[in-house]
Order: structure tokens, then sequence, then C-alpha cells
């Protein structure tokens, strides 16, 4: 009989886990799931927002022409 250390009995309950849930069309457990199996550069889109939100300020407290001619 050999020996399984428990870190990759985790990681084997972990895939099976996810193929089932692939396999079955379940949705993932939370927003950090779907975040952790995204592709690189995947930026969440509530983060999107502040920054589009906190841009649209800087704009709107800016002049519209820094100097007039």
């Amino acid at each position: 009989m050999t020996n399984i250390d428990d870190a990759s009995l985790a990681v084997q309950a972990r895939l099976i886990v996810a193929l089932t849930a692939r396999a079955w069309d379940v949705a993932p457990l939370s927003t950090r799931e779907v975040a952790r199996r995204a592709p690189h550069g995947y930026v969440p889109r509530p983060a999107i927002r502040r920054r589009q939100a906190a841009a649209a300020l800087s704009y709107a407290l800016r002049p519209a022409i820094a100097y007039s001619w």
C-alpha cells in the first residue's frame, strides 16, 4: 500500500470538484473563485467601476481648458 500525502489528496479533491462543477455547469462558490480561475489580467467589475468613477471625478474637478490663449 502506498502512502499518499495530504497535500496531493487535497489537490486531487479540488481537481475532481472543479471537473464535476464544470461538467454539471455549476456556478463557483464565490466571486473569489471566479477571479482565481480567470485568465491573467482579469480585473473584477467593481474594481473597474471604482477606477472609472475616480477618473471621472478627477476630470470633473479640472477646468475644461488648463489655460487660455
